[in-house]
């Protein structure tokens, strides 16, 4: 349990800025935006995703041959508690429910992930992963980012998706996976970030 100073003003902006670092991880897998990924780790930081362990370099290059033909990605981030070891280091474990979809060309990315590939007759499956994100955080430089994660795997689910499953269309507006969805054209329109 926390004791009073970790609620002061200071520590109140340590735990926005280690919030703000787990979101931009999502969006950054979520759009396939490499570089906020990085931005979410240190350098020499180390990644534990189960199928994948290792640095910085290697998990972006790891996420961007998996989801190359995945369309669809969401990490919704939950209960987060964060708990401060000393002035500059703190553990926070994160819930998370990652919903993907899977084509059936895509069967080779669920492997290690989950039990079994879409089905041939189907048109892929997708997949809810209930995981925990295992973190430690430190700040280097002003800097809150990660240092060393463990994925926690709770559960995986797969729902097989049938060739004639209604898709978004119409006046909707689509999520991309790229520089052109919505939020990176808002973004750019008000000149925040690259």
């Amino acid at each position: 349990m926390g004791n009073q100073s970790d609620y002061s003003v200071e520590r109140l902006a340590d735990r926005m800025q280690i919030q703000d670092c787990m979101y931009r991880w999502c969006r950054g897998v979520d759009r396939l935006d490499f570089e906020s990924i990085r931005s979410a780790f240190h350098d020499d930081a180390i990644d534990r995703h189960g199928v994948y362990e290792g640095g910085v370099d290697g998990l972006v290059e790891w996420i961007r041959e998996r989801h190359r033909a995945i369309p669809f990605s969401m990490h919704l981030v939950a209960n987060m508690l964060i708990e401060f070891a000393d002035r500059d280091t703190a553990i926070a474990e994160t819930y998370c429910l990652a919903v993907q979809r899977y084509p059936s060309e895509a069967s080779g990315a669920l492997a290690g992930l989950a039990a079994r590939a879409p089905a041939p007759s189907s048109a892929g499956v997708d997949m809810l992963a209930c995981a925990r994100y295992v973190d430690r955080f430190e700040r280097r430089e002003g800097q809150w980012r990660i240092a060393l994660r463990t994925v926690v795997f709770d559960s995986t689910m797969l729902h097989e998706i049938s060739a004639d499953s209604p898709k978004a269309g119409g006046n909707l507006e689509v999520g991309r996976r790229d520089g052109k969805d919505p939020i990176y054209v808002e973004r750019a329109a008000h000149k925040i970030g690259p």
